[in-house]
This record gives C-alpha cells, sequence and structure tokens, in this order.
C-alpha cells in the first residue's frame, strides 16, 4: 500500500480548549491520524474484509536518494539510518502480526 494523503487537519472533537496545559507523558494512548492508502498493485486489497480495521507501519525509501553523488556521506548514513529504522519496524509489525492469533486465542485467558 502507498499512503496518498494523510489528514491535514485536527477535526473538531478531537481538540478541545482548557484552562490547563497538559503533559503528553500523562495521555493514556496516543492519538490517531487518519492515512488514505491506495494499492501498490492491482486486486492487492481483494482478500481485506470490508469494514475492517488495519494496523499500518509507513516507511521511508531513500533508494533513489542514495544514488545521488553529491550526497555528502553524513546524509548518506542519516538515509540509511532511516530506511534501517523502518525495516526493524516493518519486521515487529509482521512478528506482532505472527503473535496476534496466539495472543488473543491462548493468552487472553478467556
Amino acid at each position: 500500500m502507498v499512503v496518498t494523503q494523510i489528514q491535514d487537519v485536527i477535526p473538531a472533537g478531537q481538540f478541545r480548549a482548557q484552562e490547563q496545559l497538559l503533559d503528553p507523558a500523562n495521555n493514556a494512548k496516543p492519538g490517531s491520524i487518519i492515512a488514505i492508502l491506495e494499492p501498490l498493485y492491482p486486486d492487492q486489497t481483494e482478500l481485506i474484509p470490508p469494514g475492517s480495521k488495519c494496523v499500518a507501519n509507513a516507511y521511508t525509501n531513500n533508494h533513489d536518494k542514495l544514488d545521488d553523488p553529491t550526497l555528502s556521506s553524513t546524509r548518506k548514513l542519516a538515509l540509511h539510518a532511516v530506511d534501517a529504522v523502518g525495516l526493524v519496524h516493518a519486521a515487529i509489525l509482521r512478528l506482532q502480526t505472527l503473535m496476534m492469533p496466539v495472543q488473543t486465542l491462548v493468552l487472553s485467558g478467556h
């Protein structure tokens, strides 16, 4: 899937003005941002049931930027680091997907 559009405004109801400053560390769970995804390949989404929720990990692809001969060594190292973090996050997402049935059926305590 390719991210084609992201939420660019905070809709009414997600933000409430208060007289008190809030510490982000006290939030119970993180907020959400809506992203519009389109399939990279045709017929990629046929097996996804309508109305289902998806967990996604968006990461960059700096392969084309790394081929630029005018790029400094520091910048190349930084782009490699960004790609490495994306690769690790993608691997973690796949492991979580593999473990989901075990956590749901075996470790849930029901």
